[in-house]
């Protein structure tokens, strides 16, 4: 509700999200959001099916659980073409600095692994974090961190909250 997605459907993805990022306006109170189409801000209607990269940690009264998507924009040199893309790395955890470490660690080895080129003008010398962290003080509770696409846009763009 919080990252104003609570209204809508999720299908989890793999972590390979798209490249264009855009800044949505989250309506915490009512668990809603919009995103510019154009000049326009349209309303994510509920029952929107959103495709999403998802990282979770549920618990139980005073655990502590934290959760971390990494992300990095990269260029990967093929013989056909230059494939620019985002690429994500997920963890949980309880401890939000270990989570991170862990997300950061996971990313470059990804984007090593590819023989990526990483576009350091993006991001924190080409790396973003997406984290939350929570200490449960009710019976249940959980962390989740999302990077969501754009249902508009979403073969070109994301959102993260």
């Amino acid at each position: 509700m919080n990252a104003g997605i609570g209204y809508q459907n999720h299908v989890l993805v793999s972590s390979i999200p798209p490249s264009i990022e855009i800044q949505p306006k989250i309506i915490a109170q009512h668990g809603l959001t919009r995103v510019q189409v154009g000049a326009e801000w349209k309303l994510v209607p509920p029952s929107a099916i959103l495709y999403v990269v998802r990282a979770i940690k549920t618990g139980k009264r005073s655990d502590n659980v934290a959760t971390c998507i990494s992300l990095a924009k990269v260029e990967i040199k093929t013989n056909d073409a230059n494939l620019e893309c985002v690429l994500a790395y997920e963890s949980n955890g309880s401890k939000l600095d270990v989570v991170e470490s862990m997300a950061l660690s996971g990313l470059k080895e990804m984007v090593e692994r590819r023989h990526a080129i990483l576009d350091e003008n993006w991001g924190n010398s080409g790396y973003k974090i997406i984290s939350s962290s929570l200490e449960i003080t009710k019976k249940y509770g959980c962390s989740v961190s999302f990077v969501v696409m754009d249902p508009f846009t979403f073969k070109h763009e994301i959102c993260t909250s």
